[in-house]
């Protein structure tokens, strides 16, 4: 059996996570684009020239970031993403979106799109696919992508929407997950899926319906490696997903200063007593799994902390 490693890179409140095996390479999302150097740093460790994928769970600035300088620097052969369509109503930060926010995210999406056409990467519209998921064969593995439907974009145009025409939510709510079942380890990739209280159907709950999902077509009950949906801030990880997921091993890409005033600790706990908690604030962590689990401690800087982020 082939070692699988999953690399959580050294971010907060962002996501670059490297997916290895047999000597190929793939990425889920790039980082904040002052992350690059550590990204980039962190690949040429491995001696990768070749990226055999890059997922971008959504377009949120803390997950593309990085991608254009990737597709420039290294060959990337494929990306896997869902069309922008400048839907925002709230920013990735949180704020009320305008005109400016919104023309600069095009400006990064063409970017990005034009980054792939001079490098030959292959491009998959994941939301032109006539199907809620997709699998992604890996080096042999599958990786299970959920929700790749632009959720946003659909009820945006759909005259019977209460949301018809109006510009709401955030790319938060069209955040894919990614499932990977090797061996007998289940393993899921949370991006930024929402587990909002909101009352309406089609956002409500998001996480909580894509892990039931899994659980359904793969017949399974609980999950071993998890990183936390939405970097484990603002009712993400609720007592109901917690008791869902029944994790063993949690990767939060957060650090205390933003989660001490959220329950995400004491409802992993309760879910499960021995769940090994990590934070990617001052580490970042290589997981191998095989007829085991096991992982990887590499004490680094926080750049995030160190450049005064808020």
């Amino acid at each position: 059996m082939k070692d699988l490693k999953i690399h959580f890179l050294n971010t907060i409140w962002s996501d670059a996570i490297v997916i290895e095996c047999n000597n190929h390479y793939g990425l889920v999302d790039t980082g904040s684009s002052f992350y690059y150097p550590m990204v980039e740093e962190h690949l040429k460790k491995l001696n990768v020239i070749n990226i055999d994928f890059i997922i971008l769970t959504h377009f949120h600035t803390d997950h593309y970031g990085n991608l254009s300088k990737l597709i420039n620097n290294f060959n990337v052969k494929k990306i896997y993403l869902k069309h922008y369509y400048g839907l925002d109503g709230t920013t990735s930060s949180g704020y009320q979106s305008n005109e400016e926010y919104i023309e600069n995210e095009f400006k990064n999406y063409y970017e990005i799109l034009n980054s792939a056409k001079l490098n030959n990467t292959s491009i998959c519209f994941m939301d032109e696919l006539d199907q809620d998921s997709l699998e992604i064969d890996f080096e042999g593995i599958k990786l299970d992508v959920f929700d790749i439907k632009n959720r946003l974009y659909n009820m945006y145009n759909d005259p019977k929407s209460e949301f018809y025409q109006q510009k709401r939510f955030n790319e938060n709510f069209d955040s894919v997950g990614i499932f990977i079942k090797y061996g007998q380890y289940n393993i899921f990739l949370g991006g930024d899926v929402t587990c909002s209280q909101t009352d309406i159907t089609n956002l409500k709950e998001l996480s909580i319906k894509m892990i039931n999902k899994i659980y359904s077509k793969y017949q399974i009950d609980k999950i071993h490696l998890y990183k936390s949906c939405h970097h484990g801030g603002g009712g993400t990880n609720t007592d109901k997903l917690c008791q869902l997921l029944q994790a063993d091993y949690v990767v939060i890409t957060n650090t205390n200063r933003w989660l001490d005033n959220y329950d995400t600790f004491k409802n992993l706990k309760d879910a499960n007593p021995l769940v090994t908690i990590l934070q990617t604030d001052y580490q970042k962590y290589i997981f191998t799994i095989n007829e085991t689990i096991r992982y990887e401690t590499i004490n680094e800087v926080s750049l995030f902390i160190t450049l005064n982020k808020d």
